[in-house]
């Protein structure tokens, strides 16, 4: 899902994050990194012969915003707060119900057997 947008100059940075922690930084539609993280990550990437990074925070189980950061230079260029998407929280929710339903089954059942 696409988070952000940055534009410098006449170029396009965009910032897109799955359901399962990889993010993605597009430069003019072109992947330029490609991470996984569940609480953000620096993302480095060059523009015109400059240096940029991108850095993303997120914290799980506070305000369910993503903060992204543009940095050049060691100064922020451009700062966004975006909000999480709820769909990617109500999935974790199924995927988490469905791990702890599993392993309650499989202790069952391992204790069954040694009986």
């Amino acid at each position: 899902m696409k988070y952000a947008e940055f534009n410098i100059e006449k170029n396009k940075i965009e910032f897109l994050n799955s359901v399962f922690g990889t993010e993605s930084v597009l430069l003019n539609g072109e992947l330029v990194s490609k991470k996984f993280s569940f609480s953000g990550i620096k993302h480095k990437l060059i523009l015109n012969s400059e240096s940029f990074i991108l850095k993303s925070k997120y914290e799980l189980f506070d305000k369910r915003e993503i903060e992204l950061k543009l940095i050049k230079n060691g100064e922020t260029v451009e700062k966004q707060i975006v909000k999480a998407d709820k769909k990617h929280r109500i999935y974790w929710m199924l995927i988490g119900i469905g791990l702890g339903v599993g392993i309650y089954e499989l202790v069952n059942l391992l204790i069954g057997n040694l009986n």
